[in-house]
């Protein structure tokens, strides 16, 4: 009766306050995960023998050639735009910027109808067809750590703070995709 209508729509609301916190959560993860330290590469593990130190001498070389380098997500994305290659510039900010953030505003939306979660049903069927492609940032960010260990010389490279919070996001963002699909579902019945 209306005792489990009361304990319901008291369940519906908590649910619905945990997917905000999950939505927050994954929105600040993903915004520190674009600007954070990601990927840190050290070339030829820092050894240099002195055939390195004669080309870098005659200017075949120069030092900065054997500093190590830390990438963000967002840094990668501006400097393959600055060298002109727009392609992947492109495709990189496509799958690791605009859908994670065009997902997590649909999940905004979404929790925002609170009592009328139902009404979103068609909002996540849309979202669960695009959230597929936020992992493809993961993919080229595995992608990138096996060509650069593959490379000759002994370069070294090392996953930063920020590709776990980003994998975090993106992990988060799945666990608010299937229990906002949950509770649509049971809200629904």
């Amino acid at each position: 009766g209306q005792v489990d209508e009361i304990a319901f729509w008291r369940n519906h609301f908590q649910i619905v306050n945990l997917l905000r916190l999950g939505v927050l959560a994954s929105s600040i993860l993903l915004g520190l995960g674009l600007v954070a330290p990601t990927l840190t590469i050290q070339p030829m593990d820092g050894k240099r023998d002195w055939m390195v130190d004669v080309a870098i001498s005659l200017g075949y070389m120069s030092a900065e050639d054997f500093d190590q380098t830390t990438f963000t997500i967002i840094g990668v994305i501006l400097d393959l735009f600055a060298g002109g290659d727009w392609f992947l510039g492109g495709i990189l900010a496509l799958f690791s910027v605009v859908f994670p953030v065009v997902k997590l505003a649909l999940f905004w939306v979404a929790v925002s109808w609170g009592s009328d979660l139902g009404k979103a049903t068609g909002l996540l069927k849309w979202m669960h067809r695009a959230g597929k492609f936020s992992m493809a940032e993961v993919f080229a960010l595995a992608l990138m750590v096996v060509v650069v260990k593959a490379l000759p010389g002994g370069s070294t490279t090392s996953l930063e703070w920020g590709a776990y919070v980003f994998v975090g996001s993106v992990l988060g963002a799945i666990f608010v995709s299937f229990a906002l699909d949950k509770t649509t579902s049971s809200t629904n019945q």
